[in-house]
């Protein structure tokens, strides 16, 4: 009987010292995670190149975030591999731009929240839609 009490007594011991053990390595782990963070600043921005399928022209885009704006805002560039001339170059607020085919860019727009259409009519809806299109850029006439 005293064995049983003294084992129940080192095995409840035993538990709230691992429960107390977990608890302080949690606490310790989340200090780490947030110091490690990385700092960013206001209007951070990210370069890419991306060149096209046969590898003639660079995409060169800048990404621009600024707070309070989920849409992104680039600064894009379009270069000639060979005689590095600018074939292209502009300014877009949007999700993403990307080759859609070897002499034209995809720009994809930011849609926000759906609204309700103001009218019954469905041309009026459809108008409104052409706005949220994909934009498809031309960079030179196909041979």
């Amino acid at each position: 009987m005293l064995s049983r009490i003294i084992s129940n007594i080192l095995f409840l011991s035993l538990t709230i010292f691992s429960f107390a053990q977990c608890k302080t390595v949690e606490n310790n782990t989340s200090q780490n995670k947030s110091s490690s963070k990385p700092i960013t600043s206001i209007g951070d921005s990210m370069k890419t190149i991306k060149l096209n399928g046969d590898k003639s022209m660079e995409l060169h885009i800048k990404k621009n975030t600024k707070p309070g704006d989920p849409a992104t805002h680039f600064e894009y560039i379009v270069y000639e591999v060979n005689t590095k001339n600018i074939l292209k170059q502009g300014s877009y607020r949007g999700t993403h731009i990307d080759w859609n085919d070897n002499t034209s860019l995809k720009l994809i727009p930011y849609i926000g929240m759906e609204q309700k259409p103001i009218s019954d009519n469905p041309e009026d809806e459809f108008i409104s839609n052409t706005q949220k299109q994909i934009t498809i850029i031309k960079l030179k006439n196909s041979k």
